[in-house]
């Protein structure tokens, strides 16, 4: 049965900057993301993915900034398939109550697509 649900999209241009803001990074990323998003020949689009991943992910718990969920609070892995799996730490576990959360991402020209459901 879904609970909720998230979707974000982010302008992959809007972040290219980021890429070089090591305090921007840091805040978002956690030593797992950033290794996986700077092994790939387009670290652009897989930090937007992961930017709008987490964004998904806030929405569908129904949380943001105003309930204390932090950008590492939510993590980003991939099964060996590929497949996107959404880790929660510290206050967006709590807020998720033990529910899981799905999560697709897509890629166009110049976006990245997330949508999260929580079951």
């Amino acid at each position: 049965m879904i609970f909720s649900a998230g979707i974000d999209i982010v302008y992959i241009k809007r972040l290219m900057e980021s890429v070089n803001d090591n305090a921007f990074l840091n805040r978002l990323l956690t030593d797992r993301e950033r290794e996986h998003i700077f092994t790939k020949r387009d670290p652009y689009r897989h930090l937007a993915g992961r930017f709008a991943a987490k964004e998904a992910v806030m929405k569908a718990l129904g949380t943001g900034w105003d309930k204390g969920v932090g950008w590492r609070d939510i993590e980003i892995v991939n099964m060996p398939s590929g497949r996107p799996i959404p880790l929660l730490h510290s206050r967006a576990a709590l807020l998720s109550q033990n529910k899981k959360v799905l999560l697709s991402l897509s890629y166009a020209k110049d976006i990245a697509v997330a949508f999260a459901i929580v079951e």
